[in-house]
């Protein structure tokens, strides 16, 4: 009987050894503009902040579409360690919902993707020759929590955790029952 439960024990051991942790995907804790933030002026860059390091994926990084249906051009798309950064076009920006969908690649090549919405007022330009155009003053970065689209951490305690507690008790019940003394 000893026997078995040493190899059950060693077995235990064995997996446990072995076990790697999941490798969780890269998730969106920030950006500028802020999910649901109104904006008096269109920004000129979005930046968007990540909780690992990203690259850029295969196709569209980042795409902002206007209240009416239309994309603005986006260009200079970079990834820099947890961070994209993109320029707009403000000149083709419109006053209204915008919708910013994103997507980066993670460290374990999964991509990951997801959207949020801002509102923007952009001054009409006058069509008149005689009227200078209006001058549009970029917008403050906003201070921002994650997106409610963005899934949090749990905070639960890491499998990992689990597998030594009950491994502890297997062992801790194998050396109780190996120090009871056997009836004659």
């Amino acid at each position: 009987m000893t026997r078995y439960l040493s190899v059950l024990v060693l077995a235990l051991l064995a997996a446990t050894a072995v076990a790697v942790p999941a490798q969780a995907h890269a998730e969106l804790k920030s950006s500028n503009p802020a999910s649901g933030a109104a904006l008096a002026a269109p920004p000129e860059q979005i930046e968007l902040v990540f909780s690992e390091a990203v690259q850029l994926p295969d196709g569209d990084a980042v795409t902002v579409t206007g209240a009416d249906g239309t994309t603005l051009p986006v260009t200079q798309v970079h990834a820099v360690d947890r961070t994209i950064t993109a320029k707009i076009d403000t000149a083709a920006a419109k006053s209204g919902a915008h919708t910013i969908a994103w997507s980066a690649k993670s460290d374990d090549g999964d991509t990951v993707t997801g959207t949020f919405s801002f509102t923007m007022t952009v001054v009409a330009q006058s069509t008149s020759a005689s009227a200078p155009p209006s001058a549009v003053t970029p917008s403050a970065p906003v201070s921002n929590a994650p997106p409610s689209t963005t899934p949090s951490d749990s905070g639960g305690v890491p499998v990992w955790v689990w597998i030594l507690i009950g491994l502890a008790v297997v062992v801790g019940a194998i050396l109780l029952v190996r120090r009871k003394p056997e009836s004659p």
